[in-house]
């Protein structure tokens, strides 16, 4: 009973914040004070719950570096001209009339190149929105685009760290659950794309020339400024490490920033926490970045991580798991793991936790372990960006600098959720009739 008072006034904590529209960080840290109440009522001392929480803070450590990293090259990659030199140019021959399906595209080549959403979204991500703004297209189904894109990689790339997470946890083969995910994409696929070139219908969409220009005018371009965005792609594909790949491409800004365009280690350094800011026409649409820019999505992170410390060394979710075995055996698999993963992304703040702890509780539900990998895939991989304080979705938002809303227009998540389990559903019954 206890266990269950605790999980929901966990959930009306963070309800209470996005009605009332609270920062998400104090209703976060407000849970953090709830479980550790629990925990010492379950007769955890102070010390051990302090080692619960650090240790799973500690375990966030490489997340919290990366979002760090990726701050600060929003914000030199803005200052050393590279932005403003792809935004100039990629205004000048992409078509206003396949707009969004072509974001979606191009997001989703590059995803499937590197594996990485958050990488995907920090580069192809932060191009496609801000070229969106010069065009005047919306940013909640630019959005929507590059979220969609960066998760199809991120979901059915060989070198995703999801995708092989998944098949860690399921001890299955990493290139046969590609196959399988392949082979249930293709249809939310070709939805997507369909459905982003129907709302590009009807826009008659006009590069705003005027601030191109003024960005032309403050900025010192050369094609060498384009290196530090291919540096990104081609080391994520050769598997550098993701920190390292970050801190090459930070370097090689900063020296084109004082190269190009004549920039003092103070300006250089000033860009790199607090971001771009201009006056000028051109502010609109290059301004923001910086380590500042990623502050509040390294307190989400850090805060909620601590969660998994709690959850793992008490009994709070062994209560619910019982029930979930019991909906397996009454409900078709897809349509219980898609609502039991956005449970579970409700209190995790990210995706590996979210993939962790729905394995965990489906786990002795299913027999054949390809089938439990695929629908992990489809629902806790793409679950978890519906939720606004797991990083998953808002994560790649905060990057591009599009609204959070933008998540629910990302419609590659809607249909790989949707279509598969309308598949499970018409398997489930026809079972049941034999």
């Amino acid at each position: 009973m206890l266990e269950i008072a605790v999980l929901l006034l966990f959930i009306l904590f963070l309800f209470l914040a996005i009605i009332f529209n609270f920062s998400i960080v104090l209703a976060l840290f407000a849970n953090l004070i709830l479980l550790s109440i629990y925990a010492y009522i379950k007769k955890f001392s102070l010390k051990e719950i302090w080692n619960m929480v650090f240790l799973g803070i500690k375990s966030a450590k490489t997340i919290l570096i990366v979002f760090s990293l990726i701050g600060m090259i929003t914000g030199i990659w803005r200052l050393s001209g590279t932005l403003a030199y792809i935004i100039y140019h990629g205004t000048s021959f992409i078509s206003p009339k396949f707009f969004y399906a072509g974001v979606f595209i191009f997001n989703a080549s590059i995803s499937l190149l590197t594996g990485t959403s958050f990488g995907t979204s920090s580069t192809a991500g932060v191009i496609s929105m801000s070229i969106s703004n010069a065009m005047g297209f919306s940013p909640l189904v630019t959005g929507g685009a590059v979220l969609s894109g960066a998760f199809f990689g991120d979901r059915s790339s060989p070198m995703s760290t999801s995708a092989l997470l998944v098949a860690t946890l399921t001890g299955t083969d990493l290139y046969n659950n590609i196959k399988n995910m392949f082979r249930t994409c293709l249809i939310p696929l070709i939805l997507t794309v369909i459905t982003f070139q129907i709302f590009n219908l009807g826009i008659d969409a006009k590069v705003d020339r005027h601030s191109i220009e003024a960005i032309r005018n403050i900025f010192n371009f050369n094609p060498l400024l384009m290196i530090p965005t291919i540096t990104i792609i081609v080391l994520s594909i050769f598997k550098v490490n993701l920190k390292i790949n970050l801190i090459i491409s930070i370097t090689i800004s900063i020296f084109f920033a004082a190269i190009f365009q004549e920039k003092n280690a103070l300006e250089i350094l000033n860009a790199l926490i607090f971001g771009l800011h201009l006056d000028s026409e051109a502010g609109k649409l290059i301004n923001g970045g910086g380590y500042i820019s990623m502050l509040k999505m390294l307190l989400v992170v850090g805060i909620s991580s601590g969660y998994f410390g709690i959850f793992k060394n008490t009994d709070l979710l062994v209560g619910v798991k019982k029930h979930v075995k019991k909906l397996f055996l009454k409900f078709p698999d897809m349509l219980v793991m898609e609502i039991m993963s956005i449970i579970i992304s409700v209190f995790s703040s990210n995706q590996t936790l979210s993939i962790m702890l729905t394995y965990e509780m489906a786990r002795e539900s299913y027999e054949d372990e390809s089938k439990l990998a695929l629908d992990i895939e489809n629902s806790a991989v793409m679950t978890s960006a519906y939720i606004p304080w797991n990083i998953a979705g808002s994560s790649p938002m905060e990057m591009i600098g599009a609204p959070i809303v933008a998540v629910y227009f990302s419609f590659y998540h809607h249909y790989i959720v949707l279509v598969n389990t309308i598949y499970s559903i018409i398997d489930f019954r026809k079972n049941r009739n034999q």
